[in-house]
């Protein structure tokens, strides 16, 4: 007897894309209209599964109108919304007709009520719908390869990259945990590729990407999986009210400790460390980093070996210190390698407290040296410019932090490998004696972004925004187009930081961990236009180098303003919001303006943005003060009027937000793909 086999091989995780399947198409027969008798056939590639058990789509969302009379058209359905009346959005059986002459309404209508078998064919046609969805997710991202070859390397060095890269995918498992989806892996009917591509590229079934993420039918899974973190009880996951509940808590400490999931107990919510919790991930990602130590030859890249060793003692104990101590004495001078493996961010948290797994693997970039010798010696200098602009709220400190490292990335994996675009710059650690210290490390991804293809998209979407005239300055030179990302992570160090406290209290405590994320980034980007300016003032920079930084810093902006100011949960986004504040700052001014009569760079789109460079120092200065004192006083009602005169209607239409979101949204965004050779 011949058997129709089916045979999958998936390999999740950032290394493998690939699922085969073999016989595994199928067909959904419905009972057609015409004769109880005849059929109606639905072809599905594993949409059979799918369907079979959708007697219930309550729990399901809603097609429209227009939806349900495309689609079934398109699946030769013989079924007509004909009005929306009796209860606008919802199908009533009064509202169904049959096409045809004569048809029989008994399969989907009986007693003049829906049929088991309508909601089986309603449930094929919301698969239908979500599946185009997915396509659509998908197609807003542009596959951009990042390939490091190893082959010729010594035999130590490929030893090497195999444990850190088998201790990426755990790495990948872990943030799964945490965003709650790693149970989910397997929600994908057989065949559905397009769901598992975007579950692949998303680590997760929810979409991301602007046009889509708030799409209800955007899920990769069939069965549209709600979204919930896994970082905390599932009966708290979704509620609304979860971080002012947590924060209000006798034991709030402990509940908001980065490194904890909260979890319930018998005397109420608990903090549970990270290595409690995932004890074997745990155990095995230090196992792999102390291989990765013990594969270098005595008395070489000791630094690197000592890091290593020191972050696998920290996956054991959950104490990061000594990690963080062992990452800041490692630098571009004593190691050709950069790592970076463990909890950091918290923008993935729904509170923005807990701190999430990543990789960052790298090779160190000698262009590293170039703005190295440049900032190095005016660090003191910028502390103090900052600190006398907020005035006496802030004192200048003592910072020594290290200016950023150029590292060539090898791979990004768990919260660093984002479904679309990927972090240029990250100042690390954020909490901890290292950070308070300003002691911490601060790194540029030199190669990212700089492939053929997104040079050329990126001087599209400038083109189609700005006017020729403004578009002179634009420049792809690596070390000025970087150099707005090297001064944001500087700032990072610089004036009321991430750990500065008031009375006591952290900036997470005061403002709440959103706004806190937003004031942080605003001032962080805010000061790498703001320092742009005091570079030229000493002669490091020339004004058309600041006019090139300027130019890549608004299209930046405008590049996150098309992102939309919330993320599908309804989440504020850091970026997106100080991009909107900064751009409607420099519009009030007059810094940039929207000229609707005149044509773009690229002399095709009408109304376009005019810059004006020479305005733009000053308007930047009295934004960074504005922030700065805002952080520096904890001034919670001050954050939330200046964050609201960028993301509210108001702001939005002063920056013509809607025509940046369509011109940006033309272009793919990068979807970073990390090929090893060995």
């Amino acid at each position: 007897m011949l058997k129709h086999m089916c045979r999958r091989a998936v390999l999740t995780g950032i290394f493998t894309y690939a699922i085969f399947t073999t016989g595994c198409t199928s067909t959904l027969l419905l009972k057609d209209a015409k004769s109880p008798q005849s059929t109606t056939s639905v072809p599905a590639t594993g949409e059979a599964a799918v369907v079979a058990k959708a007697a219930d789509i309550s729990s399901l969302p809603a097609l429209g109108r227009d939806d349900f009379n495309r689609l079934a058209a398109s699946s030769e359905m013989p079924l007509f919304w004909s009005r929306d009346v009796t209860n606008p959005g919802v199908l009533d059986a009064d509202e169904l007709t049959l096409l045809g002459v004569g048809t029989d309404r008994r399969p989907y209508l009986e007693h003049d009520k829906l049929t088991p078998l309508f909601a089986r064919a309603y449930r094929a046609l919301i698969e239908r719908r979500r599946r185009e969805a997915v396509r659509r997710e998908l197609d807003q991202g542009r596959v951009t390869l990042v390939h490091t070859d190893f082959s010729k390397a010594l035999p130590a060095e490929r030893e090497i990259v195999r444990h850190v890269t088998r201790a990426a995918r755990i790495i990948e498992e872990l943030f799964a945990l945490q965003l709650g989806s790693f149970g989910l892996r397997n929600c994908m009917p057989p065949g559905d590729t397009f769901s598992r591509a975007l579950f692949r590229r998303n680590q997760r079934p929810w979409c991301q990407a602007p046009a889509t993420q708030k799409d209800p039918f955007c899920n990769a899974c069939p069965d549209f999986a709600g979204q919930f973190s896994g970082l905390y009880p599932p009966d708290l996951a979704a509620d609304p009210e979860l971080c002012r509940k947590i924060s209000k808590a006798p034991n709030a400490a402990v509940l908001l400790d980065p490194f904890t999931v909260v979890r319930r107990g018998k005397a109420g919510l608990r903090g549970v460390p990270y290595s409690r919790e995932w004890p074997g991930r745990m155990h095995e990602i230090a196992a792999e980093l102390r291989a990765a130590a013990a594969a270098f030859p005595a008395g070489q890249e000791q630094a690197f070996t000592n890091y290593l060793l020191a972050t696998a003692a920290s996956f054991e104990s959950n104490n990061w210190q000594p990690a963080d101590e062992a990452w800041a004495a490692m630098n571009s001078t004593n190691s050709r390698w950069y790592l970076r493996i463990g909890p950091d961010e918290v923008y993935e948290d729904p509170c923005n407290r807990k701190a999430m797994f990543h990789v960052s693997f790298a090779k160190i970039d000698p262009d590293s040296i170039y703005w190295q010798e440049r900032l190095a010696p005016i660090r003191s200098d910028m502390e103090k410019t900052l600190a006398d602009l907020i005035g006496p709220a802030y004192a200048p400190r003592k910072v020594s932090f290290h200016l950023p490292d150029f590292i060539e990335i090898i791979l990004n994996a768990g919260d660093a490998r984002e479904p679309l675009g990927a972090v240029v710059g990250q100042s690390l650690p954020n909490w901890g004696k290292v950070a308070e210290e300003g002691r911490g490390r601060t790194v540029v991804m030199s190669n990212l972004y700089s492939d053929p293809d997104s040079r050329t998209i990126d001087r599209a979407r400038g083109d189609s925004l700005l006017s020729a005239e403004s578009m002179q300055a634009y420049s792809d030179d690596k070390r000025l187009s970087l150099l707005d990302t090297i001064l944001h992570e500087s700032t990072h160090n610089l004036g009321p930081h991430s750990d500065y406290k008031i009375e006591g209290k952290r900036p997470g405590d005061i403002f709440g961990g959103p706004m806190a994320s937003i004031i942080e980034e605003l001032k962080a980007q805010t000061g790498a236009l703001f320092f742009t300016g005091l570079l030229v003032k000493k002669g490091i920079l020339s004004d058309t180098d600041a006019r090139q930084v300027y130019n890549h810093s608004i299209r930046w902006a405008f590049g996150h303003v098309s992102r939309g100011m919330t993320d599908e949960a309804g989440r504020p986004k850091p970026y997106s919001q100080l991009a909107a504040v900064q751009l409607a700052d420099l519009a009030r001014a007059g810094a940039i303006v929207w000229r609707a009569g005149s044509t773009a760079a690229n002399g095709r789109d009408r109304g376009c943005f005019v810059i004006d460079y020479q305005k733009i120092p000053a308007v930047i200065e009295t934004l960074m003060q504005r922030v700065g004192r805002i952080k520096a006083k904890g001034d919670v009602a001050g954050a939330g009027k200046l964050v609201e005169s960028g993301v509210q209607k108001e702001g939005l239409s002063l920056i013509h937000a809607a025509e940046i979101t369509e011109r940006v949204r033309r272009y793919p965004k990068a979807s970073f793909s990390y090929a090893i050779s060995y």
